[in-house]
């Protein structure tokens, strides 16, 4: 009894050493479900404004535990609420009518999962760096990072969230109808990825 006891654990471990090591052989984002929000705060009515409804265009690469990822949004997707407020926000701040203008892009640079992420189907959070082009002006950014966790054959759900300052990419802080925005506006890009293991 003892013998069969120690070949079933020794059997499981296998198992669980095999799974840790597939490799995946692609990531790809569900566009269709994915999303991007921003939050201002407007000032001094303390007014929320948020704008939802874009999605991303991109491509993940992975290699090893490594990701990194090229996102792209377009800034006309975006609504507020008040179609007033949308067209004088991407016209008049944005200048989405400027073809260098009209796109945004994140870059998330060699974002190091852990090998525990994979083996345990554990959510996972940390951070990521990035280079954020919006407006024509691109910086560095950083911010958070959430995996959900990782089940065969199931969307890995990421969320990311991370501020703008608007000046630093010289866009004026907007005005509307006498409410005028925080100058920092935080964002949360929702991304579901099919992972595909070899």
């Amino acid at each position: 009894m003892v013998q069969k006891t120690k070949y079933f654990f020794l059997s499981l471990l296998f198992i669980y050493s095999t799974l840790s090591l597939a490799q995946i052989e692609k990531i790809e984002i569900d566009h269709n479900k994915s999303s991007v929000e921003f939050l201002a705060i407007g000032n001094p009515s303390a007014l929320k404004i948020k704008g939802e409804n874009a999605k991303v265009q991109g491509e993940i690469s992975s290699s090893l535990n490594i990701i990194g990822a090229k996102l792209k949004v377009d800034l006309n997707e975006f609504v507020t609420g008040i179609d007033m407020r949308d067209e004088h926000m991407k016209e008049e701040y944005f200048e989405t009518n400027k073809a260098e203008n009209r796109y945004v892009t994140l870059e998330i640079i060699n974002l190091d999962i852990p090998d525990s992420f994979w083996k345990k189907s554990e959510e996972w959070k940390g951070n990521f760096k990035g280079k954020l082009k919006l407006h024509n002006v691109e910086k560095d950014i950083t911010g958070d990072i959430t995996f959900s966790p990782y089940k065969k054959g199931d969307n890995v759900i990421t969320v990311s969230r991370f501020p703008i300052k608007l000046t630093d990419f010289k866009i004026n802080v907007p005005s509307f109808v006498g409410v005028t925005v925080a100058e920092v506006v935080n964002v949360e890009v929702k991304l579901p990825l099919i992972v595909v293991v070899k």
